[in-house]
């Protein structure tokens, strides 16, 4: 079995993933697997296959599934059993309930003043009594949209305490861990004092695995150019770090092969700690464990058959790992190139970096679309210019920088002065020769189904590229690539269309997407509040993941209703990542941007489809009034988005369109009781009606009063703040309203 461990894990895997994931993939993983085993040969591979996959269902079948959990005042006994995670607005830490042995995440927002008190409080094995508000976590209310409640699942938290002030929270106690992370705080501080705010970041990001505090535009760089795995501590900053100690240690004659290897055995683990844990982490530091201790053995191990022994010991002590997306990339990355070795020790030298790029980047490619919807072609020039780079000189030079701040901190301060120069200056030219290769290729939201489908040929193209087969291993390739590309064109070959009401909370934001892709409008595109410290937080959050989850990558109109900060404020966004090619406002509409003006009575084609501006027509003094009204017919319904016009624009409406009726209605001003007149109902009789309204929002939006005249005209309500993103699907002249939420009569 030497050499064919991974077999193992992915029998594992396999009967893990039968659980988790839906059908038809879970069918499709049961049949692989099914043909796999009567295709062996041995009844002993057979019966240690069928018992680990046995054994990964078993596993996975068993997790606790997540409680309906309703929001209450409740009073919780609970252990501290995390470090305390701190960010400006909040204080979050991981809680064991006594009673129960649930986890739940406990979070304080502070404004500024209590920040210390609580955290003094809330030590690692601390027993604390709190006093707070029980409820389960936000879950995404749009498509492609980050889902907070799904990604505490996966760490086993069900819900969240929330406590306002610190007379809510009695804390006693610690375990030995607090002290743990004390010395690992220590170390942290230490290192931020000595090396200074301009180097420290990198410090942060390269030794103790958090990159948080580099700049936002930076990682944004690092992201698209897939870059990220720069920054996020993993088997080659492992690597770097155990093969430096070795050479430190035994190559300058400090100490023997054997005292070398003692001392790795008692470093490693101390590093893998004050480098954070993360499961990349914890995989490299395990290998190089396993490695220094078979040396003092005659047993020899495949370098794979140990990253199999690693994946397999921790998804058994912690089976959450399995979703953990520094999990997957870092097991999947090291296996493709360990079982790719003959081909890589092939290559000429100067081929290999390109080699191992190549391999790694593919390796995770339909994951990495899965969640990120998107990958830029070209990005492998880029690594094989930022890699060796920051392999040979950025992260040794941080390593001993922090090293040198326990030994000679003076000359530790004086090379983090160098090693940031020196280092803006090359990252400024890298930056800026990669201008013209930042190329990114929006997929959207890559299906489980095709992603098997992808890994299927993935496989195939590296057997036969290992074999020394490269005209079968380039058309496995081509059809990777091809693969790719067609579900790119899905889009465009659909009838199928789409409108989506977004939840942007107390904002409009609607996307329009025509039949075969032939165009794709927005009417409004709302920003977050003026008290937000993020003016691109809802562009960034919300709208710009729902476009790329879809593919979207152009918008052929976007219509602005009013100026107002809820319809317009991430208009100006939106055009940093995607191309709008034409921006359509009111006569009346005072912005400074090149925007083509439209009055009453005009009808603007896109693709085809006619867009009626049936209001305003004449100034009137006032920007909710003079808000776009837009008539259109779509899916066999017609449509009417209304802006934050009031109901004297209402009766006005009425006059000038004695006939005027719309199928779907988007409320005005969401729900305000200044509009929506019961007459305006009346006429217009709408059968459906949108509602774009934040949550508990302080305008006490929509009025109850607008409520029972809907009702009371029989029209099906549906609105964000209860059931999310509204999405109407159709086909010809036939539609259907799905909700992103399932409806909680509980939520009114």
């Amino acid at each position: 079995m030497r050499g064919n461990y991974h077999l193992l894990v992915f029998a594992f895997l396999s009967g893990g993933l039968t659980v988790t994931l839906n059908y038809p993939i879970k069918a499709i993983i049961l049949l692989a697997f099914t043909i796999w085993i009567i295709k062996l040969n041995t009844w002993k591979w057979r019966g240690t296959l069928l018992t680990l996959f046995i054994s990964g269902f078993l596993l996975y079948n068993s997790s606790p599934q997540s409680p309906h959990i309703k929001e209450s005042t409740t009073s919780i006994s609970g252990t501290v059993i995390s470090p305390v995670t701190k960010t400006d607005s909040t204080i979050r830490v991981i809680l064991e309930n006594q009673s129960s042995d649930d986890k739940l995440m406990l979070q304080y927002f502070t404004d500024g003043g209590d920040a210390e008190e609580i955290m003094s409080r809330l030590k690692y094995g601390a027993s604390c009594e709190v006093n707070g508000v029980q409820r389960p976590p936000d879950s995404a209310t749009n498509p492609g949209e980050f889902n907070y409640r799904t990604y505490l699942s996966h760490q086993g938290i069900h819900s969240e305490i929330i406590i306002n002030t610190p007379s809510q929270l009695l804390c006693d106690g610690s375990s030995y861990l607090h002290q743990i992370y004390k010395v690992r705080q220590a170390i942290i501080e230490r290192t931020s004092n000595v090396v200074g705010k301009a180097a420290f970041p990198w410090a942060s990001a390269l030794v103790f695995g958090d990159s948080s505090l580099l700049d936002e535009k930076l990682l944004e760089w690092f992201r698209d150019f897939n870059l990220s795995h720069i920054l996020a501590i993993s088997g080659l900053h492992v690597g770097l770090f155990v093969g430096g100690l070795f050479f430190v240690l035994f190559r300058s004659g400090l100490a023997t092969v054997e005292q070398t290897r003692y001392s790795l055995l008692l470093i490693i683990p101390c590093y893998c700690f004050i480098a954070g844990a993360e499961p990349s982490v914890l995989r490299a530091s395990f290998m190089a464990l396993l490695l220094t201790g078979l040396s003092f053995t005659r047993f020899k191990m495949n370098v794979s058959d140990i990253l199999s022994v690693a994946a397999l010991l921790l998804l058994w002590f912690n089976p959450d790992y399995l979703y953990h997306l520094g999990f997957q990339f870092s097991f999947l990355v090291t296996f493709a190139l360990l079982l790719s070795k003959p081909l890589i020790l092939s290559q000429h030298p100067l081929a290999v970096a390109a080699t191992i790029s190549l391999v790694s980047q593919l390796s995770i490619l339909s994951i990495q679309l899965h969640h990120f919807y998107e990958f830029n072609p070209l990005s492998l020039i880029l690594n094989l210019i930022i890699v060796p780079y920051f392999s040979f000189f950025v992260i040794p030079f941080i390593i001993l920088i922090v090293i040198l701040c326990w030994i000679i901190p003076s000359l530790a301060g004086s090379l983090s002065g160098v090693f940031v120069q020196l280092h803006d200056a090359v990252l400024h030219w890298i930056i800026f020769i990669s201008k013209g290769l930042n190329i990114q290729w929006i997929v959207g939201e890559f299906p489980p189904v095709w992603g098997c489908m992808y890994f299927l040929l993935f496989i195939s193209m590296m057997r036969n590229w290992c074999k020394g087969l490269l005209k079968k291993a380039f058309t496995y390739g081509i059809l990777m690539a091809a693969l790719i590309m067609s579900y790119s064109v899905v889009p465009y070959l659909s009838r199928n269309g789409e409108v989506t009401m977004l939840d942007v909370g107390q904002g409009d934001a609607f996307v329009i997407e025509l039949p075969h892709r032939k165009g794709i409008v927005m009417i409004d595109a709302a920003g977050p509040s003026v008290f937000s410290n993020n003016p691109s937080s809802i562009a960034d959050n919300t709208i710009k993941p729902f476009l790329k989850s879809k593919g979207i990558s152009k918008i052929d109109a976007l219509f602005i209703s009013h100026q107002d900060q809820d319809h317009s404020g991430s208009v100006e966004f939106l055009s940093s990542f995607l191309e709008v090619d034409d921006i359509f406002v009111s006569s009346f509409h005072d912005d400074n941007q090149e925007s083509n003006r439209v009055k009453k009575e005009d009808i603007l084609y896109v693709s085809g489809q006619p867009f009626t501006i049936i209001h305003p027509k004449v100034d009137q003094l006032d920007p909710n009034d003079n808000s776009l009204v837009i008539y259109t017919e779509l899916g066999g319904r017609s449509w009417l988005f209304t802006g934050d016009i009031s109901k004297e624009i209402e009766d006005e409406l009425m006059n000038n369109y004695p006939e005027l009726t719309a199928d779907v209605l988007k409320v005005s001003h969401h729900g305000s009781r200044s509009s929506t007149s019961e007459s305006w109902l009346r006429q217009i009789s709408p059968e459906v009606a949108l509602l774009s309204v934040g949550r508990d929002n302080r305008y006490g939006h929509p009025h109850h009063k607008v409520i029972e005249d809907l009702e009371q005209e029989g029209s099906i309500i549906l609105r964000t703040d209860h059931h999310g993103a509204v999405k109407y699907l159709f086909n010809g002249e036939d539609g259907t309203f799905y909700t992103e939420l399932t409806y909680n009569a509980e939520r009114k």
